[in-house]
């Protein structure tokens, strides 16, 4: 389920521009190290990409064959058809939130090597385009079935999508509030809260 990604991007990046200072850019082996530390995370945020893509399209599929209108059990039946998915989406963001972490460190006693550049805006894209994948997904699921037979699954992926968008914010100052943006414009205050209670814990 698509909803106005180009509106919604655009928002965002200009809170991200208007609300964030530019920092000082790092020179010399620091510099080498923070281009790795983006390359790295470039390559797992593709990686993580995919395997969202892979579960929301199954959701989509799943949504699109539902009743407009579904009965109570027909939405917690379909709930238990999409519910493992969302879990799946879940642990997904985690392993990439653990691989974060882990490749940082690599890439910190790297020298630079031949992958292709991703730098801070390449990594900004590349989030935004997982978060509204999942955000507009979890949105029309909402809107089909109600919000009680997914929040048991919905609360965890959410905040394992802050968990993962804080431990990227380390490099990219501000992406956080670059995600709340289009976390809000789709999802309102549920999706907001989620995230900021992430963060807090």
């Amino acid at each position: 389920m698509k909803f106005s990604f180009v509106a919604t991007l655009a928002m965002a990046v200009s809170v991200m521009s208007a609300a964030v200072p530019a920092m000082p850019q790092p020179i010399g082996t620091v510099m080498v190290m923070e281009k790795r530390q983006f390359e790295s995370n470039g390559a797992i945020l593709d990686t993580l990409k995919q395997a969202v893509v892979e579960q929301t399209t199954q959701i989509n599929a799943t949504l699109d064959g539902a009743p407009e209108s579904p009965s109570t059990d027909e939405a917690n039946s379909l709930a238990d058809e999409i519910n493992p998915r969302f879990a799946a989406i879940a642990d997904a963001l985690r392993e990439a939130t653990s691989s974060f972490q882990l490749r940082s460190l690599v890439a910190r006693q790297e020298e630079d090597g031949e992958a292709d550049s991703c730098d801070a805006q390449c990594i900004t894209e590349k989030v935004l385009d997982i978060v509204y994948e999942i955000a507009s997904t979890i949105r029309a699921a909402i809107e089909r079935l109600g919000l009680r037979p997914l929040i048991l699954q919905i609360n965890p992926l959410l905040l394992a999508l802050s968990a993962l968008v804080i431990s990227l914010n380390v490099l990219i100052s501000g992406l956080l509030l670059t995600v709340s943006a289009v976390v809000t414009t789709l999802l309102g205050g549920l999706g907001l809260s989620l995230l900021l209670l992430g963060f807090i814990v």
